[in-house]
């Protein structure tokens, strides 16, 4: 899967499957993310995954052909990844967990969008007919976002996060693909 969508800026971002090779990058730039915002659900310091670590991940995925992750460059630079996890029992191996982070310095430029098009299109392809996500309920634009590319709210989990002693929800929110 490589797909490239000219950025709002005029740049390109190119999407494809994250290769083991793709790890180191990959850590540096959560742990850059990982300071840029309160949304995502660990902060500075707290992934704990190294790039051996995160390479072996990245290998057991198998090329993306039941879980993925993605990556997207822009000038050779990783500014967003994502990953959609699957259960492995027959009965709910047709949904999809969605997660995803875009660095602050490419926010508002339509990477998320991208990012999310291009999961959507690899998760049909690999047989997922749902996908759900959970995102903080006061991240608004990410909200709009999902519900701009077919997701639709479908809960509410209390006291999904706690930063600094304060409790957030979480939306939980869903996309059927068939």
């Amino acid at each position: 899967m490589d797909r490239e969508t000219r950025l709002r800026d005029g740049r390109t971002l190119h999407v494809a499957h994250a290769q083991p090779a793709d790890a180191a990058d990959i850590v540096a730039y959560v742990e850059r993310a990982s300071g840029e915002s309160d949304y995502l659900t660990f902060g500075v310091g707290e992934f704990g995954i190294t790039a051996d670590d995160e390479a072996k991940f990245i290998a057991g995925l198998e090329g993306g052909r039941f879980d993925f992750m993605l990556a997207g460059r822009v000038d050779g630079q990783i500014v967003s990844t994502c990953t959609l996890m699957r259960p492995k029992r027959p009965r709910v191996r047709h949904i999809g967990e969605f997660g995803i982070s875009v660095a602050r310095s490419h926010w508002g430029l339509g990477v998320g969008r991208a990012m999310c098009l291009a999961m959507l299109d690899v998760a049909r392809q690999v047989g997922v007919t749902k996908v759900n996500l959970q995102v903080r309920e006061d991240n608004a634009t990410a909200i709009r976002l999902y519900e701009r590319v077919g997701f639709r709210r479908e809960g509410v989990a209390t006291r999904a996060s706690r930063i600094e002693g304060r409790y957030f929800a979480n939306v939980i929110m869903g996309a059927c693909l068939d």
